[in-house]
């Protein structure tokens, strides 16, 4: 048997792999760069906020347009790349709904205010597009990120042990009762009985294991272009569990899960794809962009509610959910956060740091861990019970102003980079999941650093599991095999 073309084992590395590396464009990052420019010329405090807000909105989506159609002449594999999804992602969570109308934004911020927020934001832009093409790092992963002996045959057991692992908790808290499930995920998100409180106890344990649920769509989307080797009843249960995640995010009414979810389905599928055509790429992409818009659209309306009520009320036909497209309004708290730091707030410095680098350790094994920052944006956009974002640039901008946004942007791009670059060397799907599972913490910590480090937890489980179970993987037997061989 020759195992390079069993399609149960990976395919062997080719001959010159850095040909296939996905990296950016410099006619792509000057016409993004160019563009970030004119947006910033054409500020004017005569403008409204929402005009403005418009008009950047409209001169920066044009620009990624743009960008993004220069890096595509290297071919679509070019774009599949975790420094795009961070500029994506950046653009998603404080311009795209400023193409729509929104005439209350004018009531939020002053004209002063929205300038120096959206100056701030365009320099966040300007710091992932340079970053990016700064190499500190080796394209080639590291022997802890070498999963080439794991063979593709285990992909639908990884996604078993994954779904396992994500939804155990939760049906546990329901008696297994897919009755009292369904009950709760159609109620308001705050009353689920897989809920934890604001600081955590022992149950944390159980709970964190949902962030498995991020393995789910980068392997169904492996698993689809990989179907030759499953069953119907199998790649059933893929389809199915792959619809429940999805309706699952969706009904916890938080958007950035749901993201991250499409975002990290595309890539697994995208990274696999062996013959990517024009009718491959644009129909699941046009397919994810409805479920996402349509989401957005409706996610803020039913969270608190729950779908049930959302549905039975006709909330969903009120003219704030038809009228107008509402994300965040992350530019709102950004601006607010600009002009109070360091005027009414001292700047963070490095405490920004220890709390990201702290979250996830277990409030149970560190009972007097922080509980967050000493100046919260909460407390300086004036939020009382509920949580607000300001993006990484409002984070960064607490911790040291113009300087450390600049900073940031610019490790940030340099990691999206690196690890962009290292699927060229992924050949096995278990390598491919551990990559899309990149594109995951990507697009999350554009909407906060302090989630940086926990939404990396799954790509360290599937790390621990590869490394300490390896015969529950089969890499046992695949090095038996080839010894016979």
């Amino acid at each position: 048997m020759n195992i390079s073309t069993n399609p149960y084992y990976p395919k062997p590395n080719p001959s010159n792999p850095k040909k296939r590396i996905a990296k950016a464009t410099w006619t792509g990052t000057f016409t993004l760069l160019f563009g970030l420019a004119i947006a910033f010329i054409r500020l004017s405090v005569d403008m409204t906020p929402s005009f403005m807000a418009s008009q950047v909105a409209i001169v920066v989506g044009v620009a990624i347009a743009v960008s993004i159609l220069c890096d595509s002449r290297r071919g679509w594999n070019n774009l599949f790349r975790a420094d795009i999804l961070c500029i994506l992602a950046l653009y998603f969570l404080t311009l795209i709904e400023f193409l729509y109308p929104q005439p209350k934004f004018d009531q939020r911020l002053t004209s002063e205010q929205t300038i120096q927020s959206l100056e701030v934001l365009l320099i966040g832009f300007g710091g992932l597009a340079i970053g990016r093409h700064i190499n500190f790092f080796k394209p080639a992963p590291p022997e802890w990120l070498d999963f080439s002996n794991i063979p593709d045959k285990t992909l639908f057991r990884i996604f078993l042990i994954s779904a396992f692992l994500a939804y155990i908790y939760i049906l546990l808290s329901v008696d297994f009762n897919p009755v009292k499930l369904i009950e709760a995920l159609l109620g308001s998100r705050f009353a689920v009985p897989w809920g934890r409180g604001k600081l955590g106890d022992w149950r944390v344990f159980f709970s964190e294991l949902k962030l498995f649920s991020y393995v789910i769509p980068p392997l169904t989307g492996i698993i689809l272009n990989r179907r030759q080797s499953l069953r119907f009843w199998q790649m059933f249960l893929v389809v199915f569990i792959f619809a429940f995640t999805l309706f699952y995010g969706f009904a916890g009414g938080t958007r950035n899960v749901l993201a991250a979810y499409i975002a990290t389905f595309m890539a697994g599928y995208f990274l696999t794809l062996q013959r990517p055509t024009l009718f491959k790429v644009a129909i699941p992409s046009a397919i994810m962009g409805y479920v996402m818009v349509f989401a957005t659209r409706h996610m803020l309306g039913f969270r608190q509610m729950g779908i049930i009520n959302y549905i039975s009320t006709g909330a969903y036909a009120s003219e704030k959910v038809q009228d107008t497209l509402s994300v965040d309004y992350n530019l709102y708290s950004l601006g607010l956060l600009v002009d109070a730091f360091p005027d009414k707030h001292d700047f963070l410095g490095l405490e920004l740091l220890f709390v990201f680098l702290t979250k996830p350790i277990p409030r149970v094994l560190w009972p007097d861990k922080p509980e967050g920052l000493s100046t919260s944006i909460e407390e300086v956009v004036g939020a009382d019970g509920w949580t607000v974002s300001a993006t990484y640039v409002g984070e960064t901008y607490m911790m040291g102003g113009i300087f450390a946004v600049i900073l940031a942007s610019l490790c940030l791009g340099i990691l999206a980079n690196w690890w962009s670059r290292t699927a060229a060397f992924h050949t096995s799907g278990y390598g491919i999941v551990v990559n899309a599972l990149g594109f995951f913490t990507a697009a999350i910590s554009m909407r906060s650093l302090i989630v940086f480090t926990t939404s990396m937890l799954p790509i360290v489980g599937l790390i621990f599991i590869a490394k300490t179970f390896p015969g529950l993987l089969g890499i046992k037997r695949l090095h038996h095999q080839y010894q016979r061989k």
